[in-house]
Formats: C-alpha cells, sequence, structure tokens
C-alpha cells in the first residue's frame, strides 16, 4: 500500500527541490498535493487525509507548530516531519513534544531527505499495524459486550416460562420472577452500568422494519441517533431491536424524571419525522411506570408491552403511558378462549389436523372481538403464549427465526385484538399446511425415483425389488406408496411405459417385432405381442401397417 504524502512550503522552489531529491518511488511514497500556506495545507490534509506531511516550518497564516495543533484539535493526526532554516532550529525542536517525526535543516540534504522518509515509512507501518489491531481487539470487544446485553435482553424477549392459568373465574398471570441481578452483577454479566435509582422501560412499536427490511440501514441508524441524541446526559441508555420495533432501557436520577419524559417525547417526534423520507409510519410508544429497584424490571418490562399494545385501543399514532392503559376493563382468559380449546389448537398443530384447527381459531377470534376495547393484557397473553407454544413443534432455527418473523408480521398489521389474533392463528394455519405439503413432498420422492428409475431402465429385466432399491424404501412399502400416488400398480405402470415405447419404434423404424419386444424388456415375441393386443385391440403388426 502507498504511503500519501503532501508537501506545504511557502517558497515553490524547496517545493521542487524535495520533489527531485526524494527516491518516491522506491519508498512507495505518493504525493498527492503541494500546498504553499498554512491554510491551503489544513484544507488539503481535511480532505486528502495524507500518511505523511513535509512541511515547512514557518509559513503564512499557520506555521507548522500551528498546523499541527489545529488539525490535532480536530483529531486529524497525520505523522509530520518540519523543515527550518537554522534560526528556527531551537523553535523546529519544540515541535517534537508535538509527536513530530524529526525535523530537516535547510538546505536540505539528499540522503538525510531519504533517511528520514524512509524512517517515517516505517512509523506509518507500525501505528497502521497497532490501529489495525486496536480494531480488532475494539470490535472482538464491542462484539463480546452486545453478545452479553443480547443475554440481558432475552432474559424478557424469551423471559421465563409464561404459565396459562385457567383456575375458578379465570384468574391470569405471567409468571415473571424479580429480576436476580443488583447493579455490580449488571456491569459484569451483562457489561451493563446502570448507577441511578429509577428505571423505566420503553416500547416502541413501527412498521419501519417491514417498509426498510429488517436489516442495519440507514432508516435504522437514524432511529438509533435519535435514541442516542434525546437521551444523551438525562438518562443511562440500552436499546435492543425486535421484529416489531424497538425496547429501550432508561436509568437515571430522580430529579431528571421529567427531563426524561420530555425526551421520550422528542424521540417520538424525530422518528415520526422520518415519514418524510419513507412515507408515511405507524408510530407508538409504550412507557412503563418509573420504578425505583432494579428488581422490578420485569414489571416494567410487561407494563411498557402493555402501553404499546394500548395502540389497539387508541387507534393512532402517540405515546401511551401505563397509567392509561392500567385504567381500561378487564376481561379474562375464559372469556376469550376456553381450555380445552387451547387443548384442541396445541393437538391440532402437533397432529396437522387443519379442520380442527380452522373451528378453534374461527369461535376464539370471534369472540376476540368483543373486548377490542378492553385491556390488552390477555390478548398479549394469548398471543405469547401461542408463539411459546410454538416453540415446542419448530426445532429448527431459521425455519423458526422464519416464523417468528411472520408471526410477529401479524401484530404489525392488525389494528384490534381481533385482527391480531386472527392474523397469528393464520400464521399456524400456514406452518400446518406448510408441514402438510412437505410430509406428502417426503412421501412423494421414492416414488418419483421409482417412475424414473423405470423410465431409465424399462428395456432391462428390472423387478419391484429394483425400483424399491432406487427408492430407498421396502417393496412392500412402494407398492403402497405407488398404487395410492399414480393410481395404478407398478407392474402396469412398468408395461404402460414399454407398450408407449414400442409403438414408436412401430412407428418409426424398420425393426423386426422380436427386436422390438427385446428393445422394450420382452424375451418373448409372443408375450409382448398378447399385451400389446391386449392394451390397444389390435396386434403389432396390425398396428405398424396403421401408423407407420
Amino acid at each position: 500500500m502507498k504511503y500519501r504524502l503532501i508537501i506545504a512550503d511557502d517558497e515553490s522552489k524547496i517545493i521542487q527541490l524535495i520533489k527531485q531529491l526524494g527516491h518516491w518511488e522506491e519508498l512507495n511514497i505518493e504525493i498527492v498535493d503541494e500546498c504553499t500556506n498554512g491554510r491551503a495545507a489544513y484544507e488539503s490534509i481535511r480532505e486528502k487525509k495524507p500518511d505523511l506531511v513535509l512541511s515547512d516550518i514557518k509559513m503564512p497564516v499557520y506555521d507548522g507548530i500551528e498546523l499541527i495543533q489545529k488539525l490535532r484539535d480536530e483529531g486529524i493526526d497525520p505523522f509530520f516531519i518540519l523543515l527550518s532554516g537554522y534560526r528556527h532550529f531551537e523553535y523546529a525542536r519544540s515541535a517534537i513534544q508535538l509527536n513530530v517525526i524529526d525535523y530537516l535543516l535547510k538546505p536540505i540534504d539528499e540522503e538525510q531527505l531519504n533517511r528520514t522518509l524512509k524512517r517515517a515509512c516505517i512509523s506509518i507501518e507500525e501505528a497502521r499495524v497497532q490501529k489495525e489491531e486496536s480494531s480488532r481487539i475494539s470490535a472482538w470487544k464491542n462484539d463480546r459486550e452486545q453478545e452479553k446485553r443480547e443475554e440481558f435482553w432475552r432474559i424478557f424477549t424469551d423471559g421465563p416460562k409464561i404459565e396459562f392459568y385457567m383456575e375458578g373465574k379465570g384468574k391470569n398471570s405471567w409468571k415473571y420472577p424479580d429480576f436476580p441481578y443488583d447493579q455490580k452483577e449488571c456491569a459484569d454479566l451483562f457489561c451493563m452500568e446502570l448507577p441511578y435509582d429509577r428505571f423505566q422501560i420503553l416500547c416502541i412499536f413501527s412498521d419501519l422494519s417491514s417498509i426498510l427490511g429488517h436489516t442495519s440501514s440507514a432508516g435504522h441508524k437514524k432511529v438509533e441517533g435519535f435514541i442516542q441524541e434525546c437521551m444523551q446526559k438525562k438518562a443511562v441508555t440500552y436499546y435492543h431491536t425486535t421484529y416489531m420495533g424497538y425496547i429501550i432501557l432508561l436509568n437515571y436520577e430522580k430529579e431528571r424524571a421529567k427531563e426524561v419524559h420530555q425526551a421520550i417525547c422528542a424521540l417520538y417526534y424525530n422518528i415520526l419525522d422520518l415519514s418524510e423520507l419513507y412515507g408515511e409510519i405507524r408510530l407508538n410508544i409504550g412507557i412503563s411506570s418509573e420504578k425505583e429497584l432494579l428488581s422490578r424490571l420485569p414489571d416494567a418490562f410487561q407494563e411498557a408491552h402493555d402501553s404499546e399494545w394500548g395502540r389497539l385501543v387508541y387507534a393512532g399514532n402517540g405515546i401511551l403511558d401505563y397509567e392509561q392503559i392500567d385504567r381500561l376493563a378487564v376481561c379474562s382468559i375464559t372469556d376469550i378462549v376456553s381450555e380445552e380449546e387451547m387443548e384442541q389448537i396445541r393437538d391440532a398443530v402437533k397432529y396437522l389436523k387443519s379442520e380442527e384447527f380452522g373451528e378453534a381459531a374461527q369461535n376464539i377470534c370471534r369472540r376476540c372481538g368483543t373486548y377490542n376495547s378492553y385491556n390488552p393484557r390477555i390478548f398479549m397473553m394469548l398471543f405469547f403464549y401461542v408463539e411459546y407454544m410454538m416453540r415446542e413443534f419448530i426445532t429448527d432455527k431459521k425455519k423458526w427465526e422464519r416464523f417468528k418473523e411472520n408471526y410477529y408480521y401479524a401484530y404489525l398489521n392488525g389494528g384490534n385484538y381481533q385482527q391480531v389474533i386472527k392474523g397469528a392463528f393464520f400464521v399456524l394455519m400456514q406452518y400446518i399446511e406448510e408441514e402438510k405439503k412437505q410430509i406428502r413432498q417426503k412421501m412423494d420422492k421414492p416414488v418419483s425415483m421409482a417412475v424414473q428409475y423405470i423410465k431409465e431402465h424399462y428395456q432391462e429385466q428390472i423387478s419391484l425389488e429394483d425400483a424399491a432399491s432406487a427408492g430407498n424404501v421396502s417393496p412392500n412399502y412402494l407398492s403402497k406408496l405407488f398404487r395410492n400416488e399414480m393410481g395404478i400398480g407398478f407392474l402396469d405402470y412398468l408395461t404402460q411405459i414399454r407398450l408407449k415405447e414400442s409403438e414408436k419404434l412401430l412407428e418409426g423404424t424398420n425393426l423386426s417385432i422380436r427386436e422390438i419386444a427385446a428393445k422394450v424388456g420382452y424375451l418373448d415375441e409372443k408375450y409382448y405381442s398378447k399385451l400389446f393386443k391386449k392394451a390397444t385391440g389390435i396386434k403389432p403388426s396390425e398396428y405398424r401397417r396403421i401408423y407407420s
């Protein structure tokens, strides 16, 4: 890789002399600009980002020392070699404290110039290696920290097992214990510093992911930038991206509660403004009540989710506090779904029974419509319980991720509880039908392989055993499967193929009947002729006279 150099000197003849004396090709140095004053050098260095600057110490506008200091104040830090006349010698020496590689005394000596340039190239290379190593270490540390934080979020997003209670009058509950870690353990285990005494969780619902795709994109980076910008100096902030938006944990001092709420409002409007770029955006922020104990984070998480689901009651974009949701009427899970229906749903999914599933799902969805203005807790429980149930049946990781994305889009696209649950059940029905299709394809495969084998080997003396071996199944199994799928027995199908091929030979060749019989797998000419007449009503010789 080349080393990029800018030369800065207010005397053009000095620049030309340097260009003549330097062993540029040998040192693999490319001169990317020549500047005759400090301002021009400053602007060129900012734009072209050279590895090395060879600069006169005395220039108009900014001298060499001022140029170095101004650049480093901005975090721009190329290597410098300073040129100095004898009378500026002591002044130049002071530049060594600014990490300048060396200084050269005018008039410039060719050997000294190239020796210094070579040392500069070695320093640049060492710095590159060190920077790459630091970047690798930093990236590794960031990845490790991110992994640890993902583990924190899994405690809430995967969560403890959700128990589905249907006792007495239908009393229901999330099985969420206290958060089991203190602030020091959070720092050690999850790389999350939580120094203050107030905690709050936000759930941001938006359809940005469905608009932009659930990938890293400019839109997502803008949202993450808004989160950091709005909460800066107000709260310690950690966030997690989901299919439905973002979950944000805020930790702040009690005195900053009002500022934090104002920051949440600012965040809401900043995200909403993205509609100017990406078109209409659906956006809601659900806010938990303030918690004084870290152990109550599960409650905060649940409340934020409740508040965010409240969008299905309070139609339209907005910010929803848990207090608004807590005032809504509450229904019981048994108002929506009975224990028997839940078992029917489970069995229908497990055993891929489409009709039974459709019947139960239809009844449940009809009841949901009666409670569209109620507290969302029960509907959220049902939604996530069904998701939890599906983990038992989908063990493949990639298949699970596809299912989960489709399942969450049912929530994104729903405008009320009934639509959400209906959409969720539709995804389950898709799963049932897809699984049944795959089973059929799996069953069809031996038949397909047997048919292919027949078409390739009908001229030979093949048997059911040969075709079964090609399909990796037993002869008895293939015999039953073949008749079920093809509507005809194995030997009858083989005879059909052979006779069809013999018709082509009778029409298009001058081969004798004996030769044709042998070509299609019959060693006995009389047996072939008997089969042919039975299938077509005429002898092979008569067929030839009519069709050839």
